[in-house]
């Protein structure tokens, strides 16, 4: 068929031909944008520790991608590099159950302190052999990650670079970049496993490959090699489920009770407490009555009309809810898969009553927005070890845990409603119980109570924290069996109303970090991530040339810029993964907006845009919008409008700035680096706070505008001596 040959030939990637180009150009984009969040997800997914480290892989992929733009003008001869993915593949999910625990401790050795081990205890961590074998295993990693990308990147360049309209060609990449980002959105929320991510990675490559020759066998054989691995799935010992956030694991531990896994990891329980089950072991079934953290918050409460339960997960919480006669249940949960699982596992059904009305939301937006009164608001044990977005500094349940998200949810109470919270609090930890006890403490103007139950069966164990807006509740905690009750359950804690680690915040919601420091693991990272930048660069970056350090400056500010937006924009809309997706598809049609406009319009000097574009920083930083008078929509539709006004200049700048640069892909590399030195300053948000790193963006710009007068000196010096 002359129709369909003419078509692959237009697909085969080359920058010869001119017919087809654009639509390689996309094409190409398309896989750097895909294989990047691919790797993003499910390395973080597979190996913990570079979802601690949130931007790890970004970064690593973002390093590969502006070396291959560096080296354009050596044609690659495959789309990615097929052994290198492959070898990420095997090293990180080989089949053996036992290979996750090595990994584990591989993400503790680099700390030299239990800092990046909240979850389990991993012994012999303080060890400088254990940090030397860990730093070379991930930095192994890291160079598979970057070789991965490095052809990506130089395709994208010299596409770039080869284009007869610059402009038109920026903006096919970021449609193509958009494209991507949705495309693999769609087979996440499908729940597709990565088996089926990989294979359409494979598929493109497979499609756009040049020529058939020794490469292309090994490409075949690399990833034939990786899908088997990858069908393999080590070896599960149950159902695994993928929703659009993370790798569940659904254990039957028999009797309809279930272990369910997150991401290779404990995380919850599908409990059986039924009438029929008590009944056969009605000392089991007292011991849950009396001792569970699920059953003994309803100790403090006289009604329970309304009730609102934070992280409701497989249906735990709201079973014991209307065990104890809930009028009506609000059930929130983030996780579309943890609601099914609950949905179709648990025995007593909760979600099936219609007393309970299940939302699948973010629990802070659910609490922006609701106008309900409740007397119970009971937030469950959610956990952050697992991460939403593969673009944001944020974790699942961070603007959960903060004064803000406190005040919320007290001003959803009624004026004799209680308050749970639920948290397990373990040694050597004890500073997280402390910190919640001087939150609670601080927004509600009085210290709470607070007791332990330990694991009961099937049910985790969890510090309980208790507090109202109410008199009453202390007053019902004076009589005598409840007074009995709390002093046989004390907190594994010292009850201090003066936490000694900070208060967590929205602009600095760290819940899992002790104080106002880089950890250790961060560092460790950072220094082999610089150190390998630095190799990888330094012939290739011109360190001397103006130009480089004007687009090195542009991709610093510019990612500072758009994680900043992400993560925002979550706090007010709900930290979603469609919520991410959007943000991350405003951004670029703002950029693609950016270029019509540079294409229609004669932009002479761009000392102007630099200056509205800090101004701009500046106002967003000053604005406190958490005190604006409008629903938290209405502020999230404000917010990202303002955003989009120092994304449009930014937007504006590079491409003016790229197009007077002829497109280089040196330029385009340099940018990227740039990107690469933004990521790693994201860590000053763990010292400064979040809204500071809009400050260090508007120095990055400063400096660029800065370099940029400077090269336009020089350019115009040049052209009169000649």
């Amino acid at each position: 068929m002359p129709g369909l040959k003419e078509l692959r030939e237009n697909l085969r990637l080359s920058d010869t031909a001119e017919r087809g180009q654009y639509l390689r150009l996309f094409l190409t984009s398309f896989a750097a944008l895909y294989v990047e969040i691919m790797l993003i997800r499910w390395v973080g997914t597979e190996f913990r520790l570079f979802a601690y480290f949130q931007n790890l892989t970004l970064i690593a992929c973002f390093l590969g991608f502006g070396y291959g733009c560096f080296r354009a003008t050596k044609q690659p001869v495959r789309l990615f590099d097929y052994v290198a993915l492959c070898a990420i593949v095997i090293l990180i999910e080989i089949p053996w159950r036992g290979w996750a625990g090595i990994l584990e401790v591989m993400g503790a050795g680099l700390s030299l302190s239990p800092d990046v081990s909240i979850w389990h205890d991993v012994a012999g961590q303080v060890s400088w052999a254990g940090f030397v074998v860990s730093a070379m295993f991930v930095t192994g990693i890291l160079l598979l990650l970057i070789a991965t990308m490095i052809p990506l990147g130089s395709w994208v360049g010299r596409y770039l670079e080869n284009a007869p309209n610059t402009v038109a060609a920026y903006s096919v990449n970021l449609l193509g970049s958009l494209a991507g980002i949705w495309f693999f959105a769609g087979m996440s929320f499908l729940g597709l496993a990565p088996v089926y991510w990989f294979g359409l990675a494979f598929a493109v490559a497979l499609l756009m490959q040049p020529v058939w020759n020794k490469a292309g066998i090994v490409a075949v054989i690399a990833m034939a090699a990786c899908l088997t691995v990858l069908v393999l799935e080590r070896l599960p010992a149950g159902k695994t489920v993928w929703s659009p956030y993370q790798k569940l694991e659904v254990i039957s531990q028999g009797n309809e009770d279930y272990d369910i896994l997150v991401n290779n990891t404990g995380y919850m329980t599908i409990a059986n407490l039924s009438v029929k089950e008590s009944a056969k072991n009605p000392e089991l079934a007292h011991r849950y009555r009396m001792e569970s953290s699920y059953e003994t918050p309803y100790l403090f409460l006289d009604h329970l009309d309304e009730v609102l339960i934070v992280g409701s997960g497989a249906g735990n919480d709201v079973a014991a809810a209307l065990r104890h006669r809930a009028g009506s249940i609000d059930a929130v949960e983030i996780d579309p898969a943890i609601y099914n699982l609950g949905r179709t596992l648990h025995p007593e059904r909760p979600y099936d009553s219609p007393n309970v009305h299940a939302t699948i939301d973010d629990a802070r937006d659910f609490m922006h927005r609701t106008s309900h009164r409740y007397d119970l608001i009971l937030f469950g044990l959610l956990d952050s070890h697992t991460q939403y977005s593969s673009l944001s500094s944020m974790r699942i349940d961070n603007y959960v845990y903060t004064q803000e998200a406190f005040a919320e949810a007290k001003r959803l109470l009624k004026p004799d409603g209680i308050l749970v919270l639920k948290f397990e609090v373990r040694p050597p930890f004890e500073w997280l119980g402390q910190r919640f006890y001087g939150e609670l403490n601080k927004v509600f103007g009085r210290a709470p109570l607070v007791y332990y139950n330990p694991q009961v069966y099937a049910l985790l164990p969890a510090t309980i924290f208790v507090t109202s807006k109410s008199d009453g509740l202390w007053k019902k905690a004076q009589d005598r069996e409840l007074a009995e009750f709390l002093t046989e359950h004390l907190p594994r804690f010292p009850l201090n109303p003066a936490s000694s680690a900070p208060l967590t915040t929205d602009d600095w919601p760290y819940i899992y970090q002790r104080g106002r420091t880089i950890p250790r693991v961060y560092l460790a990272v950072s220094l082999i991530l610089l150190t390998l930048a630095i190799l990888l660069v330094r012939k290739k970056f011109q360190f001397r040339r103006t130009s480089s350090w004007h687009f090195f400056l542009l991709g610093a500010g510019f990612l500072l810029l758009e994680t900043q937006l992400v993560s925002r924009l979550a706090l007010f809309f709900g930290s979603t993964w469609i919520v991410n997706c959007i943000a991350l598809t405003f951004i670029l049609l703002v950029l693609v907006a950016s270029n019509y406009f540079v294409m229609n319009i004669n932009v002479k000097h761009l000392a102007p845009y630099y200056g509205v574009l800090v101004l701009c920083l500046i106002g967003i930083y000053l604005t406190p919008w958490g005190q604006l008078p409008f629903s938290s929509r209405i502020v999230g539709v404000l917010l990202g409008t303002a955003y989009s006004l120092p994304l449009f200049f930014a937007g504006i700048i590079f491409t003016e700035s790229f197009r007077r640069a002829r497109g280089g892909s040196e330029c385009l590399g340099a940018n990227i680096l740039g990107a690469v030195a933004g990521g790693l300053a994201q860590n000053l948000s763990f010292i400064f706070g979040l809204k500071a790193l809009l400050l260090i963006a508007a120095v990055s710009y400063g400096l660029a505008g800065v370099s940029s007068l400077f090269a336009e000196s020089y350019s115009h010096r040049s052209t009169v001596t000649a």
